[in-house]
């Protein structure tokens, strides 16, 4: 179980990392790219399937575990959004995405376990 959750664990940073990536990548023209919108979403699933596994065996965090949840849907709302907008898309929302993200990696450090 512990191989499981270790490569789970392995895609979801780099589901996030995709995500960042393309949004630096987007800076310049606010041109958001559909990938970064479902590496975000993809960051979300494997999480929420970790967050499943890791309850299921008996980890404690779960105020941790409910964070996390709730800024990864930030993120995912807010890259839809961009997608959606194009250039219209308001400056909260667009910075509100590499925030997030860096929030919810602080959090994952920080706070897991504690």
């Amino acid at each position: 179980m512990s191989f499981v959750i270790s490569l789970l664990l392995v895609l979801h940073l780099l589901c996030w990392a995709t995500s960042l990536g393309l949004w630096v990548a987007a800076l310049r023209t606010k041109q958001p790219n559909r990938a970064m919108a479902h590496a975000a979403g993809g960051a979300l699933v494997l999480g929420v399937i970790m967050m499943g596994l890791s309850m299921a065996t008996g980890a404690d965090g779960h105020l941790w575990f409910t964070l996390k949840l709730v800024i990864g849907l930030v993120v995912t709302a807010f890259s839809y959004v961009a997608i959606n907008r194009r250039e219209e898309t308001p400056a909260i929302i667009w910075y509100g995405i590499p925030t997030a993200i860096a929030l919810n990696v602080v959090v994952a450090v920080f706070g897991i376990g504690r």
